[in-house]
């Protein structure tokens, strides 16, 4: 009985290592728009990918990662079924694109990317009709071809633009209790630029105090530097008395897309706070700057909830510590 005690303790002693070792699935998502799937995870991986028929499926395999709970579905389209995210044993987490039975694609047209050792996508082809292509039927899987993940920026190397909005007579939005937007994204442009620092990442923040600071000027100090991102803080407002109207918005030009998720996910993740979405927009800001560029708009100084919020110093750094999250994240 004593032999049989040590033996099961070792077991799930072993067992309990092998959790505490494996990374974690942090995000997945398949973007319709896209029409590709996102993954992110919060140590290095590389994934294994191959493509399965009856019915046609596309397999990705995370060796080395756990999920953390139970399986998790996403319907998605007409051309794709459902995307399911499951753990296939203790160190692997599976994700299964199931794509509707009308429809194939090719596997040599799978695309499998790294934006990062820890982030990657897979972009999938153009859908075809049985008819056009099918998967030949087989008992081994296709697989598909992974590179070797893009090496992590090295912080040191980055060179991140903190733009604080308006400033001076510029009192930007004005809200309930007279709350000004210019004070509010000071106090946390200020924090991100900290924790950027702390982190290793060079900042230039284009007003570190109340003062006027023209559009023109804040695109050519973040062009001058040669920044790698560019990231605009600002809190929103709306009229006619609609104090119910709140929450969070992030806005991209064109290249900024990826570094727009990044820090509005993280917000979402850190701060419990309305999702108003990512938006694509011709911000003066983020047209003008040849880097990706962001806009972000912390809450609404006119809404209830977030002018108390927005008001406060401790959610205040909060939100700083989801942003400089964000932009780490995005360079990483």
């Amino acid at each position: 009985m004593k032999l049989q005690s040590i033996i099961m303790t070792a077991l799930m002693f072993q067992g309990l290592c092998a959790s505490t070792l494996a990374g974690s699935l942090e995000y997945w998502k398949f973007d319709l728009q896209q029409n590709r799937l996102e993954i992110i995870t919060d140590d290095d991986v590389r994934p294994q990918a191959k493509m399965l028929d009856n019915p046609t499926r596309l397999v990705i395999d995370l060796p080395g990662t756990t999920l953390g709970g139970a399986t998790e579905r996403q319907e998605v389209s007409d051309y794709v079924k459902e995307v399911r995210v499951g753990q296939l044993n203790a160190k692997t987490t599976r994700i299964v694109v199931e794509l509707a039975s009308d429809y194939s694609m090719r596997p040599w047209e799978v695309k499998v990317r790294s934006l990062a050792p820890n982030r990657w996508y897979i972009q999938l082809p153009k859908f075809q009709p049985p008819d056009v292509y099918s998967l030949p039927p087989q008992e081994v899987p296709v697989a598909i071809i992974v590179p070797a993940p893009k090496p992590s920026y090295s912080t040191s190397d980055v060179v991140i633009v903190i733009d604080p909005g308006h400033g001076g007579q510029d009192p930007g939005a004005i809200g309930i209790g007279g709350l000004q937007e210019k004070g509010v994204v000071l106090s946390i442009s200020q924090e991100v630029a900290k924790i950027l620092s702390q982190r290793g990442v060079r900042v230039i923040m284009t007003r570190t105090s109340d003062r006027y600071i023209s559009l023109k000027a804040r695109v050519d100090l973040a062009q001058r530097t040669g920044a790698n991102g560019f990231i605009s803080i600002h809190a929103n407002a709306i009229g006619g008395n609609q104090s119910q109207v709140n929450g969070v918005e992030t806005y991209y030009y064109s290249t900024g897309y990826n570094l727009a998720r990044a820090i509005h996910r993280n917000i979402l993740r850190r701060l419990n706070v309305r999702d108003r979405g990512v938006k694509q927009a011709r911000f003066y800001v983020l047209r003008k700057t040849s880097m990706p560029a962001v806009l972000v708009e912390t809450g609404f100084v006119t809404g209830t909830i977030d002018n108390r919020n927005l008001s406060d110093s401790t959610y205040r750094r909060r939100m700083a510590e989801a942003i400089a999250e964000g932009i780490i994240e995005n360079f990483r």
